[in-house]
């Protein structure tokens, strides 16, 4: 009985620590335009009113929706810029999964707000290792 419940400790250890460190997590491409014509993107002329950042959200449960990381403006952005982009690794949880992409605005007074979630969003099906391309 102690020899079962010792491999039993090692099995539940060894697959805790591979979800744990993401060993079977999907590697995951997002690819997005944005137009900076209305708010253009934040530097040092322009520290207010202006996109500070974006932000990669799993927005499948509305209730639970949740930041995987945040994206920098490309360089020199200004007007419509396409193919801005970010890689991550994502899961467990898997199967199909809602994602979207916010655009995060510094105000006058300094306060950061993210854009509509539900506007910019794009669903896959993760899997275990796999490789997945968002386009949204």
């Amino acid at each position: 009985m102690g020899r079962l419940a010792i491999v039993v400790l090692i099995g539940a250890a060894v697959i805790w620590g591979a979800l744990h460190f993401n060993l079977f997590a999907s590697s995951v491409s997002a690819t997005w335009s944005y137009d900076y014509t209305q708010t253009p993107p934040c530097s040092d002329a322009h520290p207010t009113d202006c996109i500070d950042h974006f932000e990669l959200k799993d927005i499948t449960h509305q209730q639970k929706m949740r930041l995987i990381q945040s994206a920098n403006n490309p360089t020199a952005a200004a007007g419509k810029v396409d193919g801005i982009a970010a890689k991550f690794k994502y899961g467990p949880p898997f199967g199909e999964i809602t994602f979207s992409v916010v655009a995060v605005e510094r105000l006058k007074n300094g306060e950061l707000v993210g854009s509509n979630p539900y506007a910019a969003r794009a669903a896959a099906n993760i899997r275990p290792g796999a490789k997945a391309s968002l386009i949204f």
